[in-house]
Order: C-alpha cells, then sequence, then structure tokens
C-alpha cells in the first residue's frame, strides 16, 4: 500500500510540476463565471439526491500556456430534498495543472492532450442531520485532459470554438466507511482504510467544457456550457454530483 501511494503521489505532482516548465511562455488569462443546476447524493449523509431548487454559482480562473493549462476553480450549490424540507450545501474548491504533450494542428483545429494533475478541497453540509451534519472530500489525481479548437472568421472578426475535456484515471481520495463518524476517525484515532486508491472504475467521472471566444468592444469575452459529472464509490458509500452551467467570461 505504501508502495502503491508513493506512485500515484509521483504520477500526480509529475503533472504538476510538468505543466510548470514552460513558464516563460506567454499567457493568456481569463476569468469565467457559471450559473447553473446541481444534482448531489452522498449516501453518507442521505441515500436520496438532492435536486430540487437548486443552484450552482462557479468561478474559474484559467491560465493557457502553449503546452497546457492552469486552473483554479471554486463551485457553491444549494439543493433541497424530494420533500423541499431538508436544504444541503456543496462547496469545493479544486487546482488543476496540465501539461500537453500530443499537440496536432490542422489548419483551423488545434488538438492538444496530455496528463494533469488535480487536487481537489470540499465538502457537504446537511442541515438536518445532527449527529453527522457534514461530509468532508479530499483527493488527489491523475488526469487525461484534452482541448480541441476550431478557429473560424465571421463579419471580418475572428472566432475561436474551444472543447475541454478531463477524465480522473488514478489517484488518492479520503473517504470514511459507511457509519463510521468523524469522532471516531480524528479523536479515538480509528483509522479503517480511509485512504482510498481511486481510480476510473470506482471514480467514473469527467468534466467537459464548450466555449466560443468571440470579440466585442475591444475584448475578447467567452460563452458556452460547463458540465461537471462526479461520481464515487469508496467504503460502501455513494456519491454524485452532476451539474449544468452557463459560462459568461472575458479575458484578463
Amino acid at each position: 500500500m505504501i508502495r502503491l501511494i508513493f506512485i500515484i503521489l509521483s504520477i500526480a505532482v509529475s503533472s504538476f510540476a510538468l505543466a510548470q516548465e514552460d513558464t516563460t511562455t506567454p499567457r493568456n488569462r481569463r476569468l469565467l463565471i457559471g450559473i447553473g443546476s446541481a444534482n448531489v447524493m452522498d449516501t453518507y449523509l442521505s441515500p436520496y439526491s438532492y435536486k430540487h431548487n437548486d443552484a450552482r454559482l462557479d468561478v474559474i480562473c484559467e491560465s493557457i500556456r502553449k503546452k497546457g493549462l492552469d486552473e483554479i476553480g471554486l463551485h457553491i450549490s444549494s439543493m433541497e430534498n424530494m420533500a423541499r424540507n431538508v436544504r444541503e450545501y456543496d462547496i469545493g474548491l479544486y487546482i488543476q495543472s496540465a501539461y500537453h504533450l500530443l499537440r496536432r494542428n490542422n489548419g483551423d483545429f488545434t488538438v492538444n492532450a496530455g496528463p494533469m494533475g488535480y487536487l481537489y478541497v470540499g465538502g457537504l453540509y446537511n442541515d438536518r442531520n445532527g449527529n453527522n451534519p457534514a461530509q468532508a472530500r479530499l483527493s488527489l489525481m491523475a488526469d487525461l485532459s484534452a482541448i480541441v479548437t476550431y478557429d473560424f472568421s465571421l463579419w471580418n472578426k475572428d472566432f475561436q470554438l474551444e472543447y475541454t475535456l478531463d477524465i480522473p484515471c488514478v489517484g488518492l481520495a479520503y473517504s470514511p466507511q459507511f457509519g463510521q463518524s468523524y469522532y471516531e476517525q480524528f479523536m479515538l484515532g480509528d483509522y479503517d482504510h480511509n485512504c482510498v486508491f481511486a481510480h476510473f472504475v470506482n471514480t467514473p467521472s469527467l468534466r467537459h467544457r464548450l466555449l466560443l471566444n468571440f470579440p466585442l468592444l475591444g475584448k475578447r469575452w467567452y460563452v458556452g456550457y460547463n458540465g461537471v459529472m462526479d461520481q464515487t464509490k469508496y467504503n460502501g458509500l455513494r456519491y454524485h454530483s452532476y451539474s449544468h452551467s452557463l459560462l459568461i467570461g472575458w479575458k484578463l
């Protein structure tokens, strides 16, 4: 287990390190704001999906390099259960850095792909649970990242379509056991395989984004869609977070 943890950490950290190799390359920085819907379930807190009277806010700051990208993002969601008498809150912060080893340019089309390090810290809060009202989420993953762009002209202006896809592959994640309280873990020191080997089988997830880049009033603007499908099954607990957001942004 120690050797496996070391290998996973090495892969994830190497992705972050490789991504910083071209730090002298001029960067294209942009800020994206997303508003949309959320559907969240965490069986540690409740066996039901919270997806009514829902809202999600995304704030994404991205820096694009010649050989990859760096991104930091924050999301906040609020949802109710089916009976609309319990509210749940989901908040998370992530940092990701990609190094695109594969770069292909075919006229107006460009394809970039490679490894990506992804660090996530967040949690869920249920306003009815008394004993265990919250669930923490922590993971360090080595992902696959790909970006496809298409440049075109319209009304004598330069436009660009961009599609981004990220797929988690292997990593480490924190998870309590079913029925295990945080008091047992941290006060009594009752460790029970809470450091989980995460992989594409028990973490079948993806994040994707479609953006239109266009000029307006002397600036570059972005409008598009952001979709997140996070799913995990660790230690007898199931979790999912599905979200669909409308993105609006501008070049910094």
